[in-house]
Parts: structure tokens; sequence; C-alpha cells
């Protein structure tokens, strides 16, 4: 490949690098998009450089997976938290709403510490190294606290209403029930058609059933 050819060849590509970090912006939390453009960037380059058609592969495809690698790497490499209280945090909050599914509710602090010990070490690590930013939602455990001087009605609103979803996700069928629980806990539409050995579209359907099947009967009670 000459120079020209070269330059040519990223110059294409550029666009791609934009469209996967604006999924990869979307999907991880507080993840700057510029960042993850630039890390796109730099593994725009590389695979470039790196390619070798004689392995079967097309450029195309394996650019895309260079610019997500070099992105996902970056995330990494910008994270304040170790990877193991990374993987305790997403394996307590799937837990979370597994154990919503199976119960009813969702399970207490002192429930999810018991199933995961490491899990106060790992919300410590995560927010305690966690630099805020005028920009950002500030951590949810330094969130000022409710205002006791709010209207008495709008916070009993609010109570019946968390109530009233509670009763009718209750009323589900258990399928549908587990379905929107890991929905919910961070599970796409791929992983959940392979679970229940279903399409894409028709888990789709079943979400958007039980969801107004939900709104119906909050809005009835």
């Amino acid at each position: 490949m000459t120079a020209q050819e070269r330059e040519a060849t990223i110059l294409r590509l550029q666009p791609v690098v934009r469209r996967i970090a604006l999924a990869e912006s979307r999907r991880i939390p507080r993840v700057e998009l510029d960042d993850l453009i630039s890390d796109g960037y730099l593994g725009l380059i590389v695979a470039v450089d790196t390619y070798e058609p004689e392995r079967g592969m097309s450029l195309d495809r394996y650019a895309r997976r260079k610019i997500l690698y070099a992105m996902l790497d970056g995330v990494r490499r910008n994270d304040c938290a170790s990877q193991l209280a990374r993987r305790v945090l997403k394996s307590a909050e799937t837990d979370r709403y597994s154990f919503a599914v199976r119960v009813g509710r969702m399970p207490s602090r002192r429930e999810l510490e018991q199933r995961h010990p490491r899990l106060r070490y790992a919300q410590r690590s995560a927010q305690l190294r966690q630099p805020l930013s005028i920009d950002a939602a500030m951590p949810i455990d330094a969130l000022v606290p409710l205002d006791w001087d709010a209207d008495p009605a709008s916070m009993v609103c609010a109570v019946e209403t968390r109530a009233a979803v509670r009763k009718a996700l209750g009323r589900l069928p258990a399928r549908h029930r587990e379905l929107l629980g890991l929905y919910y806990g961070g599970s796409r539409l791929e992983d959940l058609a392979q679970r229940f050995t279903l399409t894409k579209q028709r888990v789709a359907q079943l979400r958007d059933h039980a969801l107004k099947t939900v709104r119906r009967q909050v809005a009835a009670s």
C-alpha cells in the first residue's frame, strides 16, 4: 500500500470511528465521546498499518475490531477503579435484577452485601477514586438528601406509584418479569433472544407488551 493509498483508506474509514464511538458512549457510563474518538483514530491507523489481506478478513471488518479494542483499552486505562471492582459491581447489578424477578422486590443493601462480600469495597473504590466533573451527575451516594419540606401529597403519590408498579410487575407472567428484569439489568436484545430462543423482534414485542401491561395497570390503580 502506497502512502497515498494509506491516507485515502484512513480518510474513508474515519466515519466508522465516530459511529462506533457514539454507540459505545451510550453503552459505557461516564465516558467522553472525544476520548473515544481519539483512541479510535489511533486504532484505525494501527489497523491500516498492520492489515494482512492473506488472513482472509476484510480491511473494513479488521479496522472496526481494532477501533473498538483501542477505545475499550482507553476506557480501561482511564478507569480509576480496578478490574476486580468493576467485575464485582457488574455481577451485583445483574444479581440485583435477577433477585427482583425471582422474589418480586429489590434486594436490600445488606442482602446484596451478603451475596457479594466485596461489594462495599468495590463501590468505595469506584466512587472515591472517581474525579468529580461539573458536567457529569454526582455519584448516587453523594446526592443531596430528600427535601423534607416538599409537598407531602407528592411524596405519598410517589410511594403509591412505586407500590402500584411492584404490584403490576407481580401480576406479569414469570417469563415477562424475567425478561424485563434482565433487560433493565443491562442485557441486550441479542442476549435475550439467545437466552429465550427467540428472534430480536419477538423479544422487543414481548418487552413492549409487558411494559404496556404494567403502565395500564398502574394507570387503573
